[in-house]
C-alpha cells in the first residue's frame, strides 16, 4: 500500500514522497512492485528493513509526453522468452527481461505501439527511499548530470552518456540534442542501462559499503 506524503523539489526534478508497507515475506535487498500515483514502481528494501516496515520512497513528477504501457507478463513465460500484448490496440512482441518472469508488470515505450522497429522494454523505475537522495555518500556516477539526483530509470545515449530517462525525454523536448555531447539525440535512441540500475539497486539495498558486500 503506497501513501502520498507531500511534494517537495530535489534538484531540478519535482518529487512526490510516498509512504509505502513493505508486503510479507519481502526482505532486506529484495524488490517488490508498486503503484504510485499510477506510476509502475519497483521498490528496494534497504537493509534493516524487512515485511510491515514503512518506507519514504520519492519518485519525480513525470513528464505529460512520456507515456510508457504496463504490460504483465503472461503465465507460461520464462525470462528471455516472447508473448504479444496489445499496446494501443496495436499487437506487438515483447520479450521478458531475463530478471523477471510471469506476473510481474514491465514497461514498454508507448512508441514501440506505431514504429517499425524492435520493441523497446523498461523495467519500472526505482522508488528511491527519501533519506538516501542527495546524501553525501552517493556516487558521483548514480546522480543524473541533469537533476543531480539519483537515478531512478538510467538511460544511457548512443554516446555512452546516462541520465535519468524523465530528464534527458523533458530536455529533449525543446532542444533535441544531448546536453553533455551536444550531439543530435531523440529519445528513440536511448536505451536502459542496466548496469548502472543494477549497482544503484545494490547501493539501495547494501548502503554506502554496498561494493565490499556480498
Amino acid at each position: 500500500m503506497a501513501t502520498p506524503r507531500g511534494a517537495g523539489s530535489s534538484g531540478s526534478a519535482m518529487m512526490q514522497t510516498y509512504a509505502v508497507t513493505v508486503p510479507p515475506g519481502v526482505g532486506p535487498g529484495q524488490q517488490f512492485q508498486a503503484s504510485l500515483d499510477g506510476q509502475l514502481t519497483m521498490v528496494i528494501v534497504p537493509h534493516g528493513s524487512g515485511p510491515n516496515s514503512t518506507l519514504h520512497v520519492q519518485i519525480p513528477a513525470r513528464p505529460s509526453s512520456v507515456q510508457k504501457y504496463a504490460v504483465t507478463i503472461p503465465n507460461g513465460v520464462h525470462p528471455n522468452g516472447r508473448f504479444q500484448a496489445n499496446l494501443g490496440g496495436q499487437l506487438v512482441w515483447l520479450v521478458c527481461p531475463a530478471n523477471m518472469g510471469p506476473g510481474k508488470q514491465m514497461l514498454v515505450d508507448a512508441s514501440s505501439a506505431t514504429s517499425n522497429g524492435p520493441t523497446k522494454t523498461w523495467p519500472p523505475p526505482i522508488g528511491v527511499p527519501k533519506e538516501m537522495d542527495g546524501g553525501n555518500d552517493v556516487p558521483d556516477y548514480f546522480l543524473c548530470p541533469i537533476t543531480g539526483c539519483l537515478m531512478r530509470q538510467p538511460a544511457m545515449t548512443p554516446d555512452g552518456v546516462t541520465y535519468d530517462y524523465d530528464a534527458i525525454v523533458e530536455w529533449l523536448q525543446t532542444k533535441q540534442t544531448d546536453p553533455s555531447t551536444n550531439q543530435p539525440l531523440n529519445p528513440d535512441q536511448l536505451c536502459p542501462n542496466r548496469t548502472v540500475r543494477s549497482m544503484i539497486e545494490d547501493f539501495i539495498a547494501k548502503g554506502p559499503d554496498f561494493l565490499m558486500k556480498a
